[in-house]
């Protein structure tokens, strides 16, 4: 549906019966995900305290691209190691 919007972080915590915290007191720094030794990394600040909008979409897109790259370096080994019947005689890599 065009401009339809879905928040699961919220519609997950409604079911689980936790109150939502208002925006000003969300900290991208005490998400799921921030490890040690760097903690938080945001070296441009892209992601700003209270901006819970902004933090989802950057991670949606983050995990969305890495899984289109996962996908794109595993086509690269397989046409390079697969071969069709009949396509054997023709080279492979970068003398293609």
């Amino acid at each position: 549906v065009a401009g339809a919007s879905v928040d699961f972080g919220a519609s997950a915590q409604a079911q689980v019966g936790e109150e939502m915290p208002d925006s000003a007191s969300f900290d991208p720094a005490l998400q799921v995900g921030v490890t040690q030794p760097l903690g938080y990394f945001d070296p441009l600040g892209f992601c700003r305290t209270g901006d819970r909008a902004g933090f989802r979409l950057a991670r949606v897109a983050e995990l969305k691209h890495g899984r289109v790259a996962m996908m794109a370096s595993l086509g690269c080994v397989v046409q390079h190691n697969i071969k069709f019947p009949g396509f054997d005689a023709v080279p492979a890599g970068l003398g293609a």
